[in-house]
């Protein structure tokens, strides 16, 4: 019974976010519901300390949830978001994308050039943590350049619209999630757990994104002979430093100087490091400018993106925890958990099929955030009880969000690139399909291989192979046929 209702809030869910209704309302609606309906069936219980009535309990924790998050997490991504803006506005980000991109003018390859400008963008968004952000940038400084040196504009912008889709650093909202999910800092995630991971997937997935290219450019009997090598200088039209290149990797550079891995008597955390980014970033404006007036709305206008993220990202978590209270509190997690051990399923069969269920919800809803956010805070509980650990779960339920995302046509970064390029976002999603799903697999080759779990899913993996495949041949298929006025 828990099992039909938590997949009848996961439906009615689904629905209503496809539908575009505000995913936060929906999430707090059908997790309040659900949490209302435990109440009378699960005897269920929301705070360690009642309010006196059970009714009041439910937003009490929902209070309870904004103090913890607002204060601790939501701080972080607050001011990620903050500093990632400043960079944009004070002119940083443009000179890194201007700068790093230079050497791809002198490959002789189209094909090569779209799978470096991959691997360049996927290193920015170490420092550019917006997926919108990053391909809105690189639409107006790197797409230009690409189109000029010879390659289609279709595959440039699905090139392009990917370069977020490994989500990894401390700048990814989900990483920052997925750290302290598994009770990690940042840091340790990301060099420990992440990069072995991330540096093989971002080369793997940049070769399979050319040869997509290739064979789409060929099959439309595009031609990418004729290059114009050299004849496009960048220019943005800022009058930038050459030195802020470095702003933006100033957080980055505080946390890991300055932790286990470097000096380690000295600890910065990530709040701390984004506010000393800031100040230092903020004293540079003051030296190019020699205002104090317009240093100060730039910390303004900080204030003013921070409360931007929390209205959007924050309260998504928040909603998120709410709507996984109401999964736990029917008693879904414990069903699914019972369902599994009496099949004799794996550990790591429960961790694929919450890594497909996120993978496919996050292509459905065209939000990587939404999904992972929704199931995350129940990893703990569930690696508990099935004695696993949480870090080696939780990576690849986070990996799959981005790359889920990635093929959604209704994605936010899918919509923007589409629209500077002119093209339909279907025509994107048709070549970015085949790059993700098989990145994806791979992905989950490599963390279910470290992890020693390999043997155990090589049957489902298989099989999972198997479907993508012919999901793509199917998707091959239909994109021959005219897509109908209501497609």
């Amino acid at each position: 019974m828990s099992l039909l209702i938590a997949l009848i809030g996961l439906v009615i869910a689904g629905r209503f976010i496809l539908k575009n209704y505000n995913p936060q309302g929906v999430l707090f609606t059908t997790g309040i519901a659900m949490m209302i309906v435990a109440i009378f069936t699960n005897n269920a219980s929301f705070v360690d300390k009642s309010t006196g009535w059970i009714g009041f309990d439910i937003f009490e924790y929902i209070s309870n949830t904004f103090s913890n998050r607002a204060g601790g997490l939501g701080l972080k991504i607050m001011l990620i978001g903050g500093f990632a803006m400043l960079m944009s506005a004070i002119g940083a980000s443009q000179v890194m994308v201007k700068v790093t991109s230079k050497p791809l003018m002198k490959l002789n390859s189209p094909y090569l050039m779209l799978a470096m400008a991959f691997i360049l963008g996927q290193c920015l968004a170490l420092f550019i943590s917006s997926a919108t952000g990053l391909g809105l940038l690189l639409m107006a400084t790197l797409y230009p350049v690409l189109i000029r040196l010879g390659c289609s504009k279709a595959a440039v912008a699905a090139v392009l619209a990917s370069t977020c889709a490994i989500e990894f650093g401390p700048g990814s909202g989900n990483s920052i999630m997925a750290a302290q999910t598994a009770g990690l800092d940042i840091t340790e995630y990301f060099i420990n757990d992440q990069l072995p991971v991330i540096s093989i997937l971002i080369v793997v997935v940049a070769a399979i994104h050319a040869l997509t290219q290739r064979y789409f450019d060929k099959k439309q009997g595009i031609d990418t002979n004729n290059t114009e090598i050299g004849t496009q200088t960048m220019d943005d039209g800022t009058d930038t430093p050459l030195y802020y290149i470095l702003l933006p990797m100033l957080p980055l550079f505080f946390m890991l100087t300055f932790s286990k891995m470097g000096v380690g008597t000295i600890n910065v955390g990530m709040a701390t490091a984004i506010l000393l980014s800031i100040f230092i970033s903020l004293s540079c404006e003051y030296l190019r400018h020699r205002k104090a007036q317009v240093v100060f709305e730039k910390l303004q206008g900080v204030f003013n993106d921070m409360g931007k993220v929390f209205a959007t990202v924050v309260t998504l978590i928040i909603a998120g925890q709410t709507f996984a209270m109401g999964l736990k509190s029917i008693g879904a997690v414990d069903a699914l958990l019972n369902l599994a051990s009496g099949a004799g399923f794996a550990a790591s069969v429960i961790v694929l099929f919450m890594a497909i269920l996120t993978f496919t919800i996050s292509a459905l809803m065209g939000s990587g955030n939404a999904a992972f956010f929704s199931f995350a805070p129940m990893v703990p509980q569930i690696a508990d009880k099935i004695g696993t650990n949480v870090a080696d779960m939780i990576l690849p339920i986070q990996l799959s969000a981005g790359f889920g995302r990635t093929i959604s046509p209704i994605a936010g970064v899918i919509i923007a690139v589409a629209g500077i390029s002119g093209l339909s976002p279907f025509d994107i999603v048709r070549r970015t399909l085949i790059p993700m799903i098989s990145g994806w697999l791979i992905m989950l080759v490599i963390t279910f291989t470290r992890s020693g779990q390999i043997m155990e899913l090589l049957p489902f993996l298989v099989g999972a192979i198997a479907l993508a495949i012919g999901g793509i041949t199917v998707m091959k298929a239909r994109s021959k046929q005219k897509l109908s006025p209501q497609v």
